[in-house]
């Protein structure tokens, strides 16, 4: 397949004609590759999570901007937060049902494992004092939640509906994923053949993460929430205090969830400082970037 180009895109409500450098992508692993928004001829499958970048992606789906998905499908992680799910009941849901979308959820039960692995290790990028670095800082455990609790289950849901390998009479996809132009340098293909990963905010509209914000503002509808497990590692100090004032029902889930991984490996933090959730001095102006869960990066 081609290498992205800098050429004209489809801007939408506030673009010019000025052209837009499509990012570099990185080499396809063995799989499905990636492709042009539309361009595989397989059915696509918009994958939603809920923040600004995806639903952007439905934006640009109402406004004709991008073809119409098949499906539009949410993994359910068990911990989201309430802020997500209220805007997409009030806002997302009711907007693509107009044109006969569902956003379809992926329940959590199609995951095979929960807060530990098979090994009883933490699926969690939690910070452990266990590999703590020369200035004393805590270290952090790998992000296994990500595939276990989105990716995988979103598979298992769209091979229960005859998506799959077509060497085993099922249908291939081209899954969209909501990473937008600023994200590029964290594209990844999909490890399965079956699917063929698109990003059509970043190659095809040219949108930043800016961008999708004032497309969304431009429907009337409000600023979509950040999207994220209510306990997780990369949220902000100014996130978690949102939480705990809120909706505190979502910060109890959080403590308890700490407390529960904690109960089986106490050198394990939900927060960067290593001290217990329910301790930290949460202090709103601190400046940690919230990375990896506030778009589409924990379904590649």
């Amino acid at each position: 397949m081609d290498t992205p180009s800098t050429t004209p895109v489809q801007t939408g409500l506030f673009g010019t004609d000025e052209p837009v450098a499509a990012p570099a992508v990185p080499a396809p692993r063995p799989s499905g590759g990636w492709c042009r928004p539309g361009e595989s001829g397989r059915p696509i499958v918009l994958s939603f999570g809920g923040g600004v970048q995806t639903t952007a992606l439905c934006a640009a789906v109402l406004r004709g901007l991008l073809p119409r998905p098949e499906r539009v499908v949410m993994a359910d992680t068990g911990r989201e937060g309430t802020p997500t799910w209220e805007y997409l009941r009030t806002v997302t849901a009711p907007a693509l049902a107009e044109v006969g979308l569902e956003v379809e959820v992926a329940g959590h039960d199609l995951a095979t494992v929960d807060l530990f692995s098979t090994k009883g290790a933490p699926l969690m990028p939690l910070y452990t004092r266990a590999e703590a670095g020369a200035d004393g800082e805590p270290g952090q455990l790998g992000n296994f939640c990500s595939g276990e609790w989105k990716r995988r289950v979103v598979r298992r849901h769209l091979r229960e509906r005859g998506y799959g390998p077509e060497s085993r009479g099922l249908r291939p996809v081209e899954m969209w994923m909501g990473m937008s132009l600023d994200e590029a340098g964290r594209f990844r293909t999909a490890d399965a053949g079956w699917i063929t990963t698109a990003w059509p905010l970043a190659i095809g509209l040219g949108w930043d993460r800016a961008r999708c914000v004032r497309e969304v503002e431009a429907l009337g509808w409000p600023p979509p929430p950040k999207s994220s497990c209510v306990m997780c590692p990369y949220r902000s100090d100014a996130h978690h205090l949102e939480t705990k004032t809120h909706h505190p029902e979502d910060w109890a889930l959080a403590l308890a969830t700490e407390a529960e991984v904690r109960a089986v490996d106490p050198d394990a933090y939900v927060h960067r400082s290593g001290v217990p959730l329910s301790e930290v001095d949460l202090d709103p102006s601190a400046s940690t970037a919230e990375l990896p869960c506030t778009s589409g990066f924990c379904f590649v």
